[in-house]
């Protein structure tokens, strides 16, 4: 259990179930937290907006009866029947106390306001900034009546549209509606105080048509409004307008005003008391001002009261949300707590079954032992429901996977007994087949047909090569074995005749170095392999070029082609398979065709050889060989250089050629016959006289040496016994080297 602690396992299992579990309470909590504090910021906001609209009332409502009465003031003034010339001054510093008064209290409306409120303010106190060039201009005479009458009923507009913007601004519907009545009440207040100042402006300087017309849509709109408005008064403000129009000053207003409008356009005398209808006029106005004061308090306590009402609605909605997702949650704990012991409990056991009993089967299996699965993996018994039928379903497949590795590692084995005992026939066969050639060989002095014999002595050395990759695949060595240690030359030299087409390959220098005996066959195979690969895959009219070079870590040899190269991603693919080569069952399974990749991989890996494919400057592909210090043997070998000239270059076989260059394939030529280092056959009487090389006398004299010099007749070409004798010494030294035989220094027999 610590150990499956240590793992994570168990801590995972019960982190997703109480993920499963505590995500959709939280989900319900942070929703419901979320939804309660939108409900009582909503009722933290409609009851501090219903706080300042009450705040503001009393200043708004003064400025508004100062505005007004200044705006009568001065047109008296201007029309020259002001009676107290310390009034209008009076009334000029109420107007300024008021509009500062307000200004103070409705900062913070504006700031809470949208813009339709927290313009108008806006305008409103830069509208009051040009009082003072207003009143300059009454004073000294050079204001008209209508200027007057324009300015200080724009500056009421804009308390008006302040008056609009808190209603459109309220967040409860209600409050709103309540808000729109005391607008349209704050315009029938407006109305009748513009329509007296045009009436006192019809008894003292006269109307014109424009301003006619203006007075009688001005009481229109007072009468109108007031009418349309008291079905929507609460009870109580209905009463007080009842009582308001059956006052005697309702009366005297209602015929003043009249009287006036039936004098129609021009400077008319008042047939009524003037001092009477100018009382009446200031009850009336302060009976109108008190009714849109009263509905707008009333307005504002509803606002209030919403706003209280939202946030208790809010805080107990919340705390009902909370205690139902802690209930939730408690339960929803309880349950998974059982859950989790549950599929604690089946985890422990399925997971010994799988890194600890089953691994241990499947080795013993194979091993070939027999095992009784049943015994070995118990049935776990975790009830009827959806768990115990996943554990039982658990053992069943793990019953059936014991019972399918046992089936497979007989099927395999059986295959690999058949796969090496047909290789081991082929062996043997090759073997039977190199000691016919032999004898042939011995007793056969005409050239034509030893050259025949040596075509055949050649191929079948590459069917050795083949032989021995079926043993490799097969999981055995091959037999070739090597005790003393061979020249790289030498190892080159037997891995290039060993290829098909040995001819197209030049061996260039090799350094001074040999090899333990141990690594000498496989490096013939590999090197045979990518030589092979190296000339199947470019054009047959090109080279390939051998060579190698001492380096810190052991001796590189490189094998270079001149063909069309490998795609990148191919050659990437390649290169892993090389560093790892993967096990010949997947590699069968898989429909893998490249043996001899497999092949290389798996005899470099034996001896810590490294192998990698590289883009070649030619664009073609240049093989990579790193053999390690671990198997060089350094002393006592001569450094040799093999001539770049090459035999004359018979045709080449029909390869079939692809976009690529491709790796070794199962089509490479191997051999398995247990001999020493082989040597290049290369029959001297199936080449032509004339691209064997010629040496010319004194040709690498300086011209300075050359003069007086007598020329030398060239050698003669030899003659058919003189190639006779050449052959048949190739011949005893290809027997020496089947025989095993090693000269004075340890090597393997070479021919000449």
């Amino acid at each position: 259990m610590a150990r499956l602690n240590r793992l994570g396992g168990s801590g995972t299992i019960q982190s997703r179930v109480l993920a499963i579990v505590l995500i959709p309470s939280i989900a319900i909590m942070v929703v419901g937290g979320a939804l309660s504090a939108y409900l009582a910021y909503q009722g933290v906001s409609t009851q501090s907006f219903a706080d300042n609209v009450r705040a503001s009332l009393g200043p708004s409502s003064r400025v508004i009866v100062a505005v007004q009465e200044e705006r009568r003031l001065t047109t008296l003034k201007l029309v020259g029947e002001a009676s107290d010339p310390g009034e209008i001054t009076r009334q000029r510093g109420e107007v300024d106390a008021a509009v500062k008064d307000l200004a103070a209290t409705t900062e913070a409306l504006a700031e809470e306001a949208s813009g339709e409120l927290s313009g108008p303010l806006q305008k409103l106190n830069k509208a009051a900034l040009d009082l003072p060039d207003l009143r300059n201009r009454v004073d000294q005479g050079s204001a008209t009546p209508q200027q007057v009458y324009d300015f200080y009923s724009d500056l009421v507009d804009l308390v008006s549209q302040a008056v609009q913007g808190i209603a459109r601004s309220a967040t409860d519907a209600e409050v709103g509606f309540e808000q729109m009545i005391s607008s349209e009440l704050f315009r029938s207040v407006e109305a009748q105080a513009r329509s007296h100042v045009l009436v006192e402006r019809a008894m003292t300087a006269g109307l014109d048509h424009k301003d006619y017309h203006e007075l009688a849509h001005q009481m229109g709109t007072y009468h109108e409004l007031i009418e349309t408005i008291v079905p929507r008064l609460t009870e109580v403000e209905r009463k007080q307008y009842a009582a308001l129009k059956a006052t005697p000053e309702w009366k005297t207003v209602v015929a003043g005003d009249d009287a006036i409008m039936a004098l129609g356009p021009g400077k008319h005398k008042a047939t009524f008391d003037v001092a009477a209808w100018e009382k009446s006029n200031r009850t009336v106005s302060g009976g109108l001002a008190d009714l849109y004061k009263a509905h707008s308090t009333y307005a504002a306590d509803l606002g209030t009261s919403s706003g209280s009402a939202v946030l208790t609605t809010s805080l107990v909605a919340a705390g009902l949300i909370l205690l139902i997702a802690v209930a939730a949650m408690l339960i929803a704990l309880r349950l998974s707590r059982k859950l989790i012991h549950r599929l604690t409990k089946l985890r422990v056991e399925t997971i010994d079954v799988a890194e600890n009993r089953l691994p241990d089967m499947v080795e013993r299996v194979g091993r070939g032992e027999k095992v009784d699965v049943e015994a070995e993996v118990p049935r776990i018994d975790h009830g009827d429901d959806e768990i115990g039928q996943l554990a039982a379903a658990f053992g069943d497949a793990q019953r059936t996977a014991v019972a399918a590795t046992a089936r497979e590692a007989e099927v395999r084995e059986g295959v690999r007994s058949v796969f090496l005992n047909i290789a081991h026939r082929s062996q043997v066969m090759v073997h039977r087949q190199l000691k016919v050639l032999d004898r042939a060989e011995r007793s056969e002095d005409d050239p034509d047909q030893l050259a025949l014999l040596f075509q055949l002595d050649h191929l079948a050395t590459r069917a050795r090569r083949n032989a021995e990759s079926l043993i490799i695949l097969g999981g055995k060595q091959p037999g070739r074995r090597w005790r003393n240690p061979v020249s790289l030359l030498d190892v080159v030299r037997s891995a290039v005749a060993e290829t098909e087409d040995y001819e197209r390959v030049t061996t260039g220098k090799l350094p001074q170095v040999a090899l333990e005996g141990a690594v000498i066959a496989d490096l013939i195979h590999v090197i045979a392999e990518l030589v092979e690969n190296a000339t199947a895959f470019s054009p047959p009219e090109t080279q390939v070029d051998v060579m190698g070079t001492l380096v810190a870590r052991g001796v590189v040899i490189e094998i270079e082609d001149q063909g069309l190269g490998i795609e990148e991603d191919k050659l990437e693919e390649f290169n892993r398979r090389l560093q790892s080569p993967p096990d010949f069952g997947v590699m069968a399974l898989s429909g893998e065709s490249r043996i001899g990749l497999f092949v290389v991989a798996r005899l470099a890996a034996q001896h810590g050889i490294k192998v990698a494919l590289r883009e070649s400057i030619y664009g073609g592909v240049r093989a990579v060989v790193l053999v390690p210090n671990s198997v060089l043997v350094r002393d006592g070998v001569p450094d040799t250089e093999v001539p770049a000239a090459r035999a004359e270059q018979r045709p080449a076989p029909q390869v079939e050629r692809t976009s690529g260059h491709l790796p070794v394939d199962a089509t490479s030529t191997v051999d398995t016959m247990p001999h020493s280092a082989p040597t290049q056959r290369i029959p001297m009487s199936s080449l032509p006289a004339e691209p064997l090389a010629r040496r010319e006398p004194r040709a690498t004299l300086a011209p300075q040496l050359r003069n007086g010099a007598q020329p030398v007749e060239p050698a003669p070409m030899p003659t058919p016994e003189r190639s006779r004798a050449t052959m048949s010494a190739f011949q005893r030294g290809t027997r020496r080297a089947r025989a095993g035989e090693q000269d004075s220094n340890g090597r393997p027999a070479e021919g000449t």
